[in-house]
């Protein structure tokens, strides 16, 4: 099962994807989580502390390439399994939550 959660900035994406996440976890389901905000805070939700979280890699623009496709529509290969990337990016979150970190502000003007 694969779930995503997506809208208005401010409308809780964060928390109800933590919240499901963990919910499912603690009924002993595999979850990977994928933190694709350029801000990202799913790990503090997540429950691992604030600095640890800061301190978290985030996936490098190598592991994707720009492509097109045979409809000439430019699209985002990944070039690994995503299992890879979880096993060798990943890090353990609380309840069993698997968490990737997608994106990130590095400074002032890179959002």
């Amino acid at each position: 099962m694969e779930i995503s959660f997506a809208g208005k900035g401010g409308s809780g994406k964060t928390t109800i994807s933590a919240t499901v996440a963990r919910m499912l976890a603690r009924h002993g389901h595999a979850v990977r989580a994928i933190d694709a905000d350029s801000n990202p805070n799913l790990a503090i939700a997540l429950g691992i502390p604030a600095q640890q979280a800061i301190e978290l890699q985030v996936l490098p623009k190598e592991i994707a390439r720009r492509d097109t496709d045979a409809e000439g529509k430019r699209v985002t290969v990944l070039l690994q399994e995503p299992h890879d990337l979880f096993e060798h990016y990943g890090v353990d979150a609380p309840d069993g939550v698997r968490l990737l970190i997608g994106s990130r502000v590095a400074h002032a003007g890179t959002g």
